[in-house]
């Protein structure tokens, strides 16, 4: 039998707010987490340590992921506001869209939100308090798709890691896998 063993508590200062998400970089030598003030928290593993942190939203942040390219990070906050910020630029927004309308903390009857950014870092997937989940183009203009419908909201996303295939679960009890190909 396998014992478990904590290797760390990673510092949040006094009185730190709950954490709602968190994620690894690539090589696992940066960790994000997202706290219900609003604020990303970065942390260097290796030394166990916050390095960096900045106030992403006004309300609390549901979910967080690094980019593709490592060279960002996206949070969506429960206002339904996805936000893509530089690593290199801390603070600064490089792409943002308002999803209000699909998945809406404040008028779900979810707990959270989850996005999911396809291996090319061009697409991504939102869930949803409808039926269909939008899909975004990342730093383009267009609206985007939206995923082919479930008989209930989607609670979960995901993409797979090198084809052109999302995987969508719904409160329908249902997991739907679509290929874009």
């Amino acid at each position: 039998m396998r014992t478990w063993k904590a290797m760390t508590v990673l510092p949040l200062g006094e009185d730190p707010p709950p954490i709602t998400s968190v994620c690894f970089n690539h090589n696992g030598k940066l960790l994000a987490a997202a706290a219900t003030d609003g604020m990303i928290h970065m942390f260097d593993m290796s030394a166990g340590l916050q390095i960096t942190g900045w106030p992403a939203h006004d309300s609390a942040i549901s979910s967080v992921l690094f980019g593709s390219d490592e060279t960002s990070i996206f949070t969506l906050g429960i206002d339904g506001k996805i936000l893509e910020w530089s690593l290199q630029n801390q603070g600064k927004v490089l792409w943002s869209r308002d999803c209000s309308r699909f998945c809406n903390l404040r008028s779900s009857s979810h707990y959270k939100h989850e996005m999911a950014l396809d291996a090319d870092g061009r697409r991504l997937l939102v869930t949803s308090n409808s039926l269909r989940a939008p899909i975004y183009q990342v730093q383009g203009h267009a609206y985007g798709m939206r995923t082919l419908p479930h008989s209930a909201s989607i609670t979960t996303v995901d993409w797979h890691p090198t084809s052109p295939i999302f995987l969508t679960g719904s409160a329908d009890h249902s997991v739907r896998v679509t290929s874009m190909a």
